[in-house]
């Protein structure tokens, strides 16, 4: 089903990627509690006009209190601003590398796709479950009916890990995670398989810049990248900043969706 050649077709399905409202406040002269019916056009007092008018804490006392449009506060949940990459064929660039290296890439156009491909290489392997961490993964799964009805299933009885990731690094066919991803790839439950679903929104150049990404991200945390075939157990540096080296699984797959993957909204 899924393989490293280059000519299976995934690379034939790459794609570049590339009011003011108005507020009306009505007010209403108060009549001093004199209605129509208790009154008539004869029997009616004008008030002075120098009449002076009281009022508590700034409030006008000839201001209905019924009918004074009050202006709402609302609370609106938004996704972090997306920035697309402008270079081109980094998706091609990436898994070229990543390939050579030995990981597995599937290219999808729609998150639909990606969740469809999971649950065919969960029966293909025979996995009895997939674990997640995210709640953006969690929204994909339940809302293309997958591993809705699981329960009861932790890392150490799961037969693959699926997570997000930070970066996709094209120039080396690397993946730049985040400590909470990073992490858990030096559990020592870590299942055999790490699964990375990302869109082409977090495909990145070179190295460096995938850096600087994070350090902007994520102030004052410190970056993981996982090298392929990398032998070396022990950390990195660059320009004297300590990069971690993500331990863990050697069999990765990478699942790149062309469509951006919502931002979660549970709690």
């Amino acid at each position: 089903m899924f393989t490293e050649d280059n000519s299976t077709g995934f690379f034939s399905k790459f794609k570049t990627i590339f009011s003011t409202q108005e507020k009306n406040e009505t007010t209403e002269v108060m009549d001093s509690g004199v209605t129509a019916e208790e009154t008539n056009s004869d029997e009616a007092t004008v008030k002075p006009t120098d009449a002076p008018v009281y009022s508590n804490s700034g409030f006008n006392m000839n201001e209905s209190v019924t009918e004074k449009e009050i202006s709402l506060r609302t609370v609106e949940v938004s996704a972090p601003p997306v920035t697309m990459p402008t270079e081109k064929d980094l998706d091609i660039r990436f898994a070229t590398k990543f390939l050579e290296a030995g990981g597995k890439f599937i290219y999808c156009e729609t998150i639909r796709d990606a969740v469809e491909n999971i649950a065919m290489l969960k029966a293909e392997h025979k996995w009895s479950h997939v674990f997640a961490w995210e709640n953006e993964i969690k929204d994909a799964f339940c809302s293309h009916n997958f591993q809705r009805g699981a329960i009861g299933f932790t890392i150490e009885n799961s037969d693959a890990a699926i997570s997000l990731c930070e970066s996709l690094i094209a120039d080396e066919g690397t993946i730049l995670l985040n400590p909470k991803q990073a992490s858990r790839r030096r559990l020592p439950c870590f299942p055999k398989t790490h699964i990375l679903i990302t869109d082409v929104a977090h495909l990145i150049g070179s190295e460096s810049e995938g850096l600087e990404k994070f350090y902007q991200k994520n102030k004052g945390e410190l970056p993981a990248i996982i090298k392929m075939g990398f032998c070396n157990n022990g950390h990195f540096y660059d320009k004297a900043r300590l990069i971690l080296n993500a331990e863990g699984t050697e069999d990765i797959y990478v699942f790149l969706v062309d469509e951006l993957i919502p931002v979660s909204l549970r709690p």
